[in-house]
């Protein structure tokens, strides 16, 4: 059976994937990666070769506000986005400005909740 980045073909995901693959990356890491750029590049409707930090803040307010992704799913995009603008076309602002979210916190830990 067919892993899900290969029926993801634009050029910019078969390069991504490509790169992937010869850092030797688990196939469910390629095929979530090039997961978030497609849908990157399609909440956009281009390819993301012309996107800066302003698309990709647009898309991560968009990720929390609108989709409501979970803190995992968000920073799965932000790995993706990362590894896309570091090996697959880098570029010359800093891929660091893309910020990971950070975990939720519950009401209690879980520490809190044992009884001594």
């Amino acid at each position: 059976m067919p892993t899900s980045y290969l029926k993801r073909q634009t050029p910019i995901t078969k390069r991504m994937a490509e790169d992937m693959l010869v850092r030797n990356l688990a196939v469910r890491t390629i095929d979530t990666y090039t997961y978030h750029v497609d849908r990157f590049a399609r909440h956009f409707g281009k390819l993301p070769e012309d996107f800066g930090s302003e698309q990709i803040r647009e898309f991560q307010l968009w990720l929390i506000q609108v989709n409501e992704a979970s803190w995992s799913q968000f920073n799965q995009a932000v790995c993706a986005l990362r590894f896309l603008y570091t090996v697959t076309i880098p570029r010359p602002w800093s891929v660091a400005m893309i910020p990971f979210g950070k975990r939720p916190i519950g009401r209690e830990s879980r520490d809190e909740s044992r009884v001594p």
